[in-house]
Order: C-alpha cells, then structure tokens, then sequence
C-alpha cells in the first residue's frame, strides 16, 4: 500500500511539473501545438490573407535581390 502512495504522489509531481511548465511556455508566448497538428506548416490560427501577405513580402524581397545582382 506505502508503494501506491508513493507512486500516486510521483505522478501528481510530474503531471504538476509539466502544467507548470506548459503554462509558463504559453506566459512567455511560446506557442505549444501537440504532435501532428502542424501538418503542412500550418500551425496556429490560419488566417489565409497574412500568409499571401508574407509571400508577397518574399517574392519582393527576391525580385529586390535579383534585380542588384543584375545591375552589379
């Protein structure tokens, strides 16, 4: 019986140690998203104008990139 309490009391340790660890993660804005969940590079709220946003922001800085290799 001794051996059950002391197993019960290690794994309530533990599951408060990772809940205290996952909320500072998430105090300190670290996203936590569980295994699979970032299937394709999405991760997060999907929000379908700021990624166009981004790939356009690349694409300039391409265009930009390319463009003082020409000149040069």
């Amino acid at each position: 019986m001794f051996a059950v309490l002391v197993a019960l009391l290690i794994l309530a340790a533990g599951v408060a140690a990772i809940y205290l660890l996952l909320k500072n993660m998430s105090e300190d804005g670290v996203d936590i998203a569980a295994p699979g969940s970032c299937q394709g590079g999405r991760c997060g709220p999907s929000c379908s104008s700021s990624v166009e946003e981004a790939e356009e922001a690349l694409l300039q800085v391409a265009d930009v990139g390319e463009q003082g290799k020409a000149s040069s």
